[in-house]
């Protein structure tokens, strides 16, 4: 059976995903100073962050859920609102033409670090600790082992999230004068923005 509500969670995350933030401007950086190698090393520390951010998630509104049905419904509405938050924010931001990434970028760390760089970057960011929170119980549905359902969808968010980035650096190297530029993202956060908005609307209206 076609889990309709995994799909459309994959569809919102990749969207989460390739919006830029600061784990695409470590990876830009990095793609830029050590090519396909600094790519894979930063964003396995990315990688590893966000498993860390799933777990520790996952646990916690597993225990939570459990003690009160009122929590997954009050959740719901705050994902919701939050997504709406997330679109607007884009489409906001959109309308200012962002810095270009390759302008005024420090000089890149030695190889070494590189790992640490990525880690550091995702699991210090405290949006993924408030996305997970509020967006991931909207996709569990009545009847579903929490605990496994939270797993389930906080590892395909990571992995998404993995694959995205290592195609994003890997295209860094290759055509980085075009996906880098200011133009080009100001228009993925506006696609990005109406898109969320109408995920959060949806979220909103649909029963719980």
């Amino acid at each position: 059976m076609i889990d309709a509500q995994l799909i459309a969670f994959a569809g919102v995350s990749l969207l989460l995903a390739v919006t830029p933030g600061p784990d695409m401007a470590v990876v830009t950086k990095n793609a830029l100073a050590h090519g396909r190698r600094g790519v894979v090393l930063t964003t396995s520390g990315i990688g590893l962050a966000l498993v860390v951010w799933v777990t520790a998630t996952a646990i916690g509104l597993s225990a939570l859920l459990r003690t009160s049905g009122g929590v997954l419904f009050a959740l719901k509405l705050v994902g919701a609102c939050y997504l709406a938050y997330l679109g607007i924010r884009a489409l906001l931001d959109s309308r200012q033409r962002p810095a270009d990434l390759l302008a005024g970028m420090p000089a890149a760390a030695r190889a070494g670090s590189v790992f640490r760089q990525g880690f550091l970057s995702a699991i210090s960011n405290p949006k993924l600790g408030v996305f997970f929170v509020t967006f991931l119980p909207q996709f569990v549905l009545p009847g579903q082992p929490v605990l496994a359902r939270l797993l389930e969808l906080g590892v395909t968010f990571a992995v998404i999230g993995w694959i995205w980035m290592n195609v994003y650096g890997i295209f860094v190297t290759r055509l980085r004068d075009v996906i880098t530029t200011p133009r080009v993202r100001q228009w993925m956060q506006r696609v990005t923005g109406v898109v969320l908005l109408g995920f959060g609307a949806r979220l909103a209206l649909e029963r719980v």
